[in-house]
């Protein structure tokens, strides 16, 4: 069994106490976990990954010259067909609690529960907004959908910044692994503007007309 597989599904020896249900205000939709940054609008990379479960996503690269000056090609920043800013931030997709927030293999992970009988997992997290769970006993930690929960990460030192994403649902009292594609198409895209990140050629050109 997974590590993820395990937090979302301890063993029944592990079951100190029956939580209460999670209660959170709702919001009106779940968003994506990047957001559209300087109206760069993030995308499913093709590559397949050794986690079959999840996706990966990037923000796309409009022709072979664009933003290659702050995202260089054969980068962490960058490869010939995609990008990712320094310090990119990653969205809860909905509202929910944090079971988990550590480190896993070379990367920071987080796992959160949303109450309604999905649960969402992050991982190539370079930083979190989130008391470490697998380092102290901290307090219920809620989030809402669109909240900041940490930055953009490489899977392994000096690989492509990307960030993975896991959709589960729970079925007969336990939770598997889904193909989060279906849902992103319904859900909303978050805004970002960043000035230290690079915009679009074509907005940039906007933005340069008089």
């Amino acid at each position: 069994m997974d590590y993820i597989s395990l937090a979302l599904n301890p063993p029944r020896f592990a079951r100190f106490r029956k939580k209460p249900p999670i209660r959170l205000r709702r919001s009106p939709s779940p968003v994506w976990p990047l957001p559209s940054l300087n109206g760069r609008a993030p995308v499913v990379l093709d590559a397949a990954t050794d986690r079959a479960q999840g996706i990966e996503l990037a923000y796309p690269r409009l022709d072979d010259s664009d933003a290659v000056d702050v995202c260089p090609p054969n980068t962490p920043n960058g490869t010939a067909t995609h990008l990712m800013p320094q310090m990119a931030a990653a969205l809860a997709v909905d509202d929910g609690v944090i079971t988990f927030a550590g480190q896993l293999d070379e990367g920071l992970w987080m796992i959160i529960d949303h109450g309604n009988g999905y649960a969402s997992h992050y991982a190539n997290l370079q930083a979190m907004c989130a008391i470490r769970t697998d380092l102290y006993r901290p307090r219920e930690q809620c989030v809402y959908a669109g909240d900041t929960i940490g930055y953009v990460g490489a899977p392994a030192k000096g690989a492509f910044k990307r960030l993975y994403f896991e959709l589960w649902k729970r079925e007969k009292g336990r939770f598997s692994a889904i193909d989060p594609t279906p849902h992103l198409a319904a859900w909303k895209l978050v805004e970002h503007f960043d000035r230290f990140a690079p915009a679009p050629p074509a907005v940039t050109k906007e933005v340069d007309q008089p």
